[in-house]
């Protein structure tokens, strides 16, 4: 015997589309992405003209640091050549002509400085030497360029604490030419720094004669020192010092320390 559900339904099989159907969005957002564009290019125009048609971005300040009242105004001059608009201003390439024009700045620097500054900070060149050559006397730097011929009386106001080095060739010298090398002006700074500080002489001198491999020192005692200068400055001068403190030996003449290990002198 059985018990029926008199609730009980039977499933009825139900057949399923496989096909994946999708609704095509409505017409009419097209709007949306003009407006996007034009906004767009309203903002590129408003950008656009405010470099470079409006007053706020043009050049207006020009501040020039370390030049003469004429070569400021002709640093001036020459920025007007250039453009009126801060955005089209190339300051690397207004460092070069300033470097082009004038030689014997150390740093040049222009900078622009938003909205409407140009800034020109110029550092000259420190002579580290006179030249005394041909009669006349020359500013060089420690490079061994020539920065500029200079008189005497001028020399004794502004440069009295420099050494002066006589060149026994007698040759003449432009601005920029390259009297010597750098590191002679280094081994010549080093000597001067050694016999004054460490052996406590006094310097009358420097002499170069035929080549700037040897340098004279004149001093006010009535000799001459011999160095070599190619070969280490300190070492020499040690060797000079420990002559001199000896105290047994008599000379009126020179003293060469040219070779090494040995010291000659009359």
């Amino acid at each position: 015997m059985s018990i029926r559900d008199e609730n009980f339904k039977p499933r009825r099989r139900v057949n399923y589309d496989a096909v994946l159907h999708v609704t095509t969005p409505k017409k009419g957002g097209a709007w949306r992405f003009w407006l996007l564009i034009s906004v767009l290019l309203l903002m590129l125009f408003g950008v656009v003209y405010l470099l470079f048609f409006s007053d706020y971005f043009k050049i207006k300040i020009i501040n020039i640091d370390g030049a003469g009242e004429e070569m400021q105004n002709e640093i001036k001059e020459m920025l007007s050549w250039e453009t009126e608009y801060m955005i089209l201003f190339n300051n690397n390439a207004f460092r070069d002509e300033i470097n082009n024009k004038w030689n014997d700045f150390a740093v040049v620097e222009v900078q622009k400085q938003y909205p409407n500054t140009i800034s020109v900070t110029l550092v000259p060149e420190v002579p580290k030497v006179i030249w005394h050559s041909g009669n006349k006397l020359f500013l060089v730097n420690d490079k061994g360029m020539v920065l500029g011929g200079i008189e005497e009386p001028e020399r004794l106001a502004k440069y009295n604490n420099l050494p002066v080095v006589d060149d026994l060739s007698g040759l003449s010298f432009e601005k920029g030419d390259r009297v010597v090398g750098g590191d002679f002006v280094t081994f010549l700074d080093s000597v001067k720094n050694g016999i004054e500080n460490s052996v406590r002489k006094q310097i009358e001198a420097f002499v170069v004669a035929e080549t700037t491999f040897e340098l004279r020192v004149k001093m006010k005692d009535g000799y001459v020192i011999y160095f070599d200068a190619l070969r280490d400055p300190q070492t020499q001068v040690e060797k000079l010092n420990l002559f001199l403190k000896d105290g047994k030996v008599l000379f009126n003449e020179y003293i060469d320390l040219r070779v090494p290990g040995k010291v000659y002198y009359k």
